[in-house]
């Protein structure tokens, strides 16, 4: 900021410095004190240049009260003043540079800015220290807390419940965040992210909640909030509770662009909050059919799972039509049909564990049905892929992961596909996968193409390195194998739908390609043993 009731001195040192290449930006010029204190109550500046003797309020005032505001401002004095008064107050205001008028040499005043630089980079290099051990120290009490609380759930110490008063009740909420896998991507390191939800939740609750309240990280996404209280009847803690919660979701949607949901406890003294904490864990039932960004309370009632055979009794037939889609790249009916297999699931209970399963081999499904590119998933991507899953809290976060998924690979095998095989080729291999139930012949699809036959055999041979019945024998036995894996049909039953005549043939052909027969190879898989 300069400040000079001559306007030729302002014109002069805008001017005269380069500011950019020193790494400063002039913001704001002005004529007098009352001015320029005006502006710096709007925008404070990091340094001050300033005449003395202006009308309304000189120098040394303007200097006295900005420093009030930002007590590490530089401040530089320029006067034509050279009276020992005026420079034993600036002085005693901590002003380091007074220069006067008559002598000013740009190079001096340049060589004072980087100094004045020098001095805040050092100031707020310190600050920055304090800060880090400060957010160290929290951290470390965090992570304390973190243990104490795991160990009391697990039951191998109460010491957590040595920080609660003992003569108060307690409201334990239940958080997580949602989309978590999707949040994940977006922050460095996961400590970062965990430290902005609980920095955002604890300056909340200190400024929010008349109520004490304690917030501890549990695992992953998930932690617990304890708000203390004295019964009562006449006072609604939920109330209270629930307009601080939904702040709250504001709050970290607002500053984090992330959805958070809360489960509410029953209030219980400190001898029964263990239990409560148990019971909030156990309703992954109700938090797996929540939408996103909710606050709900505890069910009392136990829920029945849907019967989980009845469920893998329909997988085959509900999984088709997903098939269908993936086949004919209609991300469209894809998207109908999870949201009627979604609205089927929470229509009968069925299990989490058994959803995120019975999704998890949709995936697996679709990258087997895409494997006419040249790109195929490596063991690491298939862990990476059930880490994932397993890390959704919701059906409908698990809805919007597969869509996505999904869509994602379709893209990418769409394009492989392009710059890798010729476009009959690509037709051929849709044209098999889509009929696997059937027997096929070269001729059969030549004619489908419109194409002589042995010029198809040739180009087919060239572009997948592999005779064109050799192809379909492999298709027909990775969909044997999928179904040997996924349903408990006869092997008479998958020869049958492969469209093989005769069984003995199947079987002499699956264990040419893999090795063993198909009984065996179930046996291996359902046994968890690989197959030789």
């Amino acid at each position: 900021m300069l400040v000079d009731d001559d306007y030729p001195t302002i014109q002069f040192l805008t001017a005269v410095i380069d500011w950019e290449k020193i790494g400063m930006e002039v913001i704001s010029t002005h004529e007098n004190g009352q001015q320029a204190l005006e502006y710096a109550k709007k925008e404070t500046p990091d340094i001050l240049i300033t005449d003395i003797g202006m009308p309304k309020m000189d120098g040394i005032e303007l200097t006295k009260k900005l420093k009030n505001m930002k007590d590490n401002i530089q401040v530089a004095i320029i006067s034509c003043h050279n009276e020992f008064s005026y420079a034993q107050q600036a002085v005693k205001l901590g002003v380091h540079d007074y220069i006067l008028k008559e002598s000013l040499d740009p190079d001096d005043l340049q060589e004072i800015l980087i100094t004045c630089k020098k001095r805040l980079d050092n100031d707020n290099s310190k600050v920055a220290q304090v800060e880090k051990l400060e957010h160290k120290v929290k951290m470390n009490d965090k992570i304390d807390n973190q243990k104490l609380l795991r160990q009391c759930i697990d039951g191998s110490t109460n010491q957590l419940l040595e920080l609660f008063d003992r003569t108060m009740h307690y409201i334990p909420v239940y958080f997580y965040i949602n989309s978590y896998y999707q949040v994940k991507r977006d922050f460095i390191l996961e400590d970062t992210l965990q430290f902005a939800v609980h920095n955002i939740i604890d300056e909340m609750i200190e400024s929010q909640s008349s109520q004490k309240m304690y917030c501890i990280h549990y695992q992953d996404n998930k932690g617990f909030l304890f708000l203390q209280h004295n019964f009562s009847i006449k006072h609604d803690m939920f109330k209270e509770l629930h307009d601080l919660l939904h702040q709250l979701q504001m709050a970290i949607n607002q500053f984090l662009d992330i959805q958070i949901s809360f489960l509410i406890g029953h209030q219980v003294d400190i001898n029964h909050l263990k239990e409560e904490l148990e019971l909030l864990l156990r309703c992954e039932m109700q938090v797996f059919y929540l939408n996103s960004n909710v606050i709900q309370k505890r069910n009392n009632n136990k829920r029945l799972y849907g019967c989980v055979q009845k469920m893998f009794d329909e997988d085959q037939e509900v999984a088709i039509p997903f098939k269908q889609a993936v086949f004919q790249r209609d991300i469209s009916r894809f998207h109908r049909l999870l949201n009627q297999w979604i609205d089927d699931c929470k229509s009968k209970q069925y299990h989490p564990k058994v959803v995120r399963e019975w999704f998890l081999r949709l995936i697996l499904d679709v990258n087997m049905k895409l494997r006419t590119t040249s790109y195929s998933l490596s063991n690491d991507d298939v862990e990476i892929l059930q880490e994932e899953i397993f890390l959704v809290d919701t059906i409908y976060e698990i809805r919007d992961w597969v869509l996505g998924y999904t869509q994602k690979r379709l893209e990418d095998s769409q394009q492989q596909l392009k710059n890798n095989y010729h476009r009959d080729v690509l037709r051929a291999c849709y044209y098999v996968l889509n009929h696997l139930e059937h027997k096929l012949s070269l001729d059969e699809v030549a004619d489908h193409l419109y194409l002589n036959a042995s010029y198809f055999s040739r180009l087919f041979k060239k572009e997948m390195q592999m005779t064109f019945v050799e192809y379909v024998k492999q298709k027909k036995i990775e969909r044997a194998k999928e179904l040997l894996e996924l349903t408990d049909m006869s092997v008479g039953g998958i020869c049958e739908q492969l469209g093989y005549d005769n069984q003995s043939y199947f079987i002499k052909v699956f264990k040419q390609i893999c090795g063993c027969t198909p009984l065996v190879y179930r046996g291996a898989k359902w046994n968890g043993v690989k197959a030789k």
